[in-house]
């Protein structure tokens, strides 16, 4: 009977369960009133843990339009781990599959993607990253060979809108300045210390960390930048990346998994 009771509980606390204040007052609890209120304080509770990951998003389609968003999500989408800071990751996809909100403001999925992604960085545990002192004593000539690691709080974002722009707005320019309506934009978010950075990237470093995140050498990841972008220069980039804290302290030589 406890189960039951509990499965009644949960459907009606986070659900559309019409039917289980009356399965609570038959198990023995009163004045199904006092639930609604306790349903209630759920809601609006779980809505400020999503304020809280995405106000740029709650800024720009205003308060109402957020409580709105945030209901929705939170009866469609429970939470299920018991950290509340951990509560949001499906939230872009469900504002790409909720047609009102992507209709009138298509970047919202993105630009969720990019504050979701601030928020992970932000609680992501510590780790050390590369610095330059790391790779000394290695003949230039084995650099390509290197297998270098993003650290763990790195997040890379990839859109079709200007969401780097767009973050951190409090409300939508009105008119749009000139550009800013379209255009791709690549986002790398980091956090080596105490501070979450957003970086837009350019097309040539988003290609070579994507390749990076995925495996490639340090002469693969190059390739891949120039392919992206011709003008993108490998020696700029590293010294960027290894002052920002990009790579993990971590590193593979000759694909050995001996780590530096």
């Amino acid at each position: 009977m406890l189960p039951d009771l509990q499965a009644a509980f949960r459907a009606g606390t986070i659900g559309r369960d019409g039917d289980t204040v009356a399965a609570l007052s038959a198990a023995g609890m009163q004045n199904g009133h006092r639930f609604g209120i306790y349903r209630n304080n759920i809601f609006k509770s779980l809505t400020g843990v999503l304020e809280a990951a995405f106000p740029t998003i709650r800024n720009l389609v205003g308060g109402e339009n957020f409580a709105v968003l945030a209901h929705r999500f939170v009866a469609a989408h429970p939470p299920r781990q018991p950290q509340l800071y951990a509560y949001g990751g499906g939230f872009a996809e469900f504002l790409a599959g909720f047609a009102p909100a992507v209709e009138e403001l298509p970047f919202l999925p993105d630009l969720a993607r990019v504050e979701w992604a601030v928020n992970e960085a932000y609680f992501e545990a510590d780790a050390e990253p590369l610095a330059a002192g790391h790779l000394a004593g290695l003949a230039p000539e084995s650099y390509a060979a290197l297998r270098l690691g993003l650290h763990p709080t790195v997040r890379l974002i990839g859109s079709d809108w200007p969401v780097w722009d767009l973050w951190g707005l409090e409300a939508l320019p009105d008119p749009w300045p000139p550009g800013m309506q379209g255009g791709t934009q690549c986002v790398l978010v980091r956090r080596p210390e105490s501070k979450v950075d957003v970086v837009l990237a350019t097309r040539g470093d988003f290609a070579f960390l994507g390749a990076v995140e995925g495996g490639a050498t340090l002469g693969e990841a190059a390739a891949a930048g120039v392919a992206a972008d011709p003008e993108f220069d490998l020696s700029a980039c590293l010294a960027g990346h290894l002052a920002g804290g990009t790579f993990h302290s971590r590193i593979d030589f000759h694909g050995t998994g001996d780590a530096g």
